[in-house]
């Protein structure tokens, strides 16, 4: 059900105008992390059984899915609801701006251990210059302190850690960098669209 009639999550839109009525004196939000359609298409059809994913592909133009798509109809069916979005995949990177804005905290609330996940991706080395990065002066700017993450993890992530094989056939690598160039796009339309708010690094 999450790939039918030529978009992701379909029903998305009508189930959370049901959960807008039916809790209609209370404030309904939604917090949904994306993930990169060149990655996440594939691993959507390997799950199905075989006539499913035969039946997904023949009836469904993947190379126009998108996650616009299912944002407007929540917004369109469901238009008090307030979403926050953010890419999976800047997950580690974000953990503590995810956290706070679940629980409504103030950005600058401090956590405890908020990198543990971006640690658990690197190897010793880029794991003991995060703890010393973040060890620092507080008085960083958080731009200046993803940057640095950032640098960090792609100097010491460890592949087995972050690589996923995907095994869709005819599935190329050049499909994923398209998928990929189109859903930073994607994230960049979302945050303009009103009552959304993109989690970014």
């Amino acid at each position: 059900m999450a790939l039918q009639d030529g978009q992701l999550y379909p029903f998305a839109g009508r189930r959370m105008a049901l959960l807008e009525q039916n809790f209609h004196d209370h404030q309904v939000e939604l917090f949904m992390g994306l993930r990169n359609p060149g990655s996440f298409v594939p691993k959507l059809l390997m799950s199905l059984p075989e006539q499913a994913r035969t039946d997904a592909i023949r009836n469904t133009d993947l190379s126009c899915l998108s996650w616009i798509g299912m944002i407007e109809d929540i917004r369109d069916l469901a238009p008090s609801v307030q979403i926050t979005l953010w890419g999976n995949e800047d997950t580690p990177f974000i953990w503590g701006d995810i956290i706070r804005a679940l629980a409504g905290l103030s950005e600058d609330t401090p956590l405890e251990d908020e990198h543990d996940l971006l640690l658990s991706l690197l190897d010793e080395t880029g794991r003991s210059e995060v703890l010393t990065l973040t060890d620092q002066d507080s008085a960083q700017s958080k731009a200046s302190l993803h940057e640095n993450m950032a640098r960090i993890f792609d100097d010491h992530a460890q592949p087995e850690e972050i690589e996923e094989e995907l095994h869709l056939p005819g599935w190329s690598t050049e499909i994923v960098d398209a998928f990929s160039e189109l859903y930073e796009q994607d994230l960049e339309r979302l945050g303009t669209i009103p009552g959304v708010r993109v989690l970014k690094p």
